[in-house]
C-alpha cells in the first residue's frame, strides 16, 4: 500500500512540475490537454515505383482527401472546358498547411483560392501531390504513374532542399540517388499504434519519447534510407547535374502530354544559414557551406532547365523575410500567404493563357452552320 501511495505520489509532483514548465515555455494553459500528432507513418503507405505516397482519407497534423493527396479538397471527375488543373509536385515545404487554419491551409491550397477569385470563368484546382521527404526522383515516378492520369494542364515544381539535404550530399553518391534510398516494407510496429491520453501529460511525455526513440514514427527518412550519414567534404558537380536530369524530365513528360511546366525558385531563410544537420554524424560548419552550396546550385539549376526546355516557365518568387518561415525553410502562416500572392501573380496570365488557348482550340473543331458536315 505504501509503494502505491508513494508512486501515486511521485506522478503527481512529475505532472504538476511538467504543466509548470510546459506552461512557462510555451505559454500553454497548464490545465488543458496536451494533444501531439499521430505518428507520421501511419499517414503513409509504400508505393512500387515513388517509394510512398499518402494514405487516402488521413486526418490529423497531415490530412488528405479521397485520392491520397495533400489537404480535405476533393478532386473532380474527368476533365471539362471549364476546369484549369495545376499539379503541385514537392516535398513538405509545399504539403505543409497550419492547423490552425485546417487542413486546407497549404500555399497550394490558398494559390488555388486566389486564383479562382481573378479567373471566375473557369473552375481552378490545384492538386497538391507533394510529400514529406520527397526528392525530384520520387514526384518524376509520382507524377508518371499518377499525376499524368489526371490530365493536368500545369504541372507545378518545387523542388531542390531534399535533394540537397537527403541525397546530393551524401558520401557514395549515385545518380540514381540508390546510395541514399532504400525500398522496405511499410510495416507500422506496435509501438506507433499506442494511444495517447492527452489529459495526463506524463504519459505524453513519456508516449512521445517512445515513438520517436523505438518507433522512428515521426521521421519519414527511416521508411526509406538508413540514417546517420556522412557528408561530402566537396562540392559535387555531378550531383547537381541529376537533379537538374530529374527535373528536366519532369518538365519534358509534362510538355509531351500537352501539360505547361513551371519550375519555382526554392526559398528559405537565406540569412539565418540554418542547416537541418539531422541524420549526419559530421556536423559543424563545413556541411552547413556544402548544403547552402547545394540549393543555390539547385536553384540556378532550375533556372537553366526552364531556359532550355521549349514551354517551360521559371518563377522567382523570392526574397522572402524571416517572418515567413516557421523554422528556416517551411513557411509560417505568413509565409504561406506571401507565397501564394506571389505565386498567383505570376501564374495567372499562364493560366489565362491556357484558357484562351483551349477556347481556341474549341472554337476551331467547331462544325460551322451549314457545312457539308452540318446538313
Amino acid at each position: 500500500m505504501i509503494m502505491v501511495l508513494a508512486l501515486l505520489a511521485a506522478v503527481t509532483i512529475a505532472e504538476v512540475v511538467l504543466r509548470r514548465h510546459r506552461s512557462a515555455r510555451h505559454g500553454v494553459a497548464w490545465w488543458g490537454l496536451w494533444r501531439m500528432p499521430s505518428p507520421k507513418s501511419l499517414a503513409f503507405a509504400e508505393h512500387p515505383y515513388a517509394l510512398y505516397v499518402k494514405r487516402p482519407n488521413s486526418d490529423g497534423f497531415y490530412p488528405s482527401n479521397t485520392l491520397g493527396y495533400t489537404g480535405k479538397r476533393e478532386v473532380a471527375s474527368g476533365r471539362s472546358a471549364t476546369l484549369v488543373r495545376i499539379y503541385c509536385v514537392g516535398g513538405s515545404t509545399m504539403e505543409a498547411h497550419d492547423p490552425a487554419q485546417g487542413p486546407d491551409s497549404s500555399w497550394p491550397a490558398k494559390l488555388q483560392d486566389l486564383l479562382a477569385t481573378r479567373c471566375p470563368e473557369v473552375r481552378i484546382e490545384c492538386i497538391n501531390a507533394a510529400s514529406a521527404g520527397y526528392t525530384s526522383a520520387e514526384s518524376l515516378s509520382e507524377f508518371l504513374f499518377r499525376g499524368l492520369e489526371l490530365r493536368p494542364d500545369v504541372l507545378l515544381v518545387y523542388h531542390n532542399v531534399n535533394d540537397a539535404w537527403t541525397c546530393q550530399m551524401i558520401e557514395g553518391f549515385k545518380s540514381d540517388y540508390s546510395h541514399a534510398r532504400r525500398h522496405k516494407p511499410w510495416r507500422i510496429g506496435w509501438i506507433n499504434r499506442i494511444p495517447q491520453l492527452p489529459w495526463l501529460w506524463t504519459y505524453q511525455a513519456l508516449w512521445r519519447w517512445a515513438t520517436q526513440r523505438f518507433g522512428k514514427a515521426n521521421a519519414l527518412i527511416h521508411w526509406i534510407a538508413d540514417p546517420p550519414w556522412t557528408a561530402v567534404r566537396a562540392f559535387n558537380p555531378s550531383a547537381v547535374a541529376a537533379f537538374a536530369r530529374n527535373i528536366t524530365n519532369l518538365a519534358c513528360v509534362a510538355r509531351a502530354w500537352d501539360c505547361v511546366p513551371v519550375l519555382v525558385k526554392w526559398e528559405c531563410d537565406w540569412t539565418a544559414r540554418r542547416h537541418p544537420t539531422a541524420y549526419y554524424r559530421n556536423r559543424g560548419q563545413e556541411t552547413t557551406d556544402r548544403y547552402f552550396e547545394f540549393l543555390e546550385a539547385n536553384n540556378e539549376a532550375l533556372a537553366q532547365v526552364a531556359s532550355r526546355v521549349d514551354g517551360c516557365e521559371y518563377i522567382d518568387v523570392g526574397p522572402f523575410a524571416s517572418e515567413h518561415f516557421a523554422d528556416g525553410m517551411h513557411f509560417s502562416p505568413q509565409g504561406l500567404q506571401a507565397m501564394a500572392q506571389r505565386l498567383a501573380d505570376s501564374l495567372e496570365p499562364i493560366v489565362r493563357s491556357r484558357i484562351a488557348a483551349r477556347a481556341a482550340t474549341q472554337e476551331r473543331t467547331r462544325v460551322p452552320v451549314g457545312s457539308a458536315h452540318g446538313r
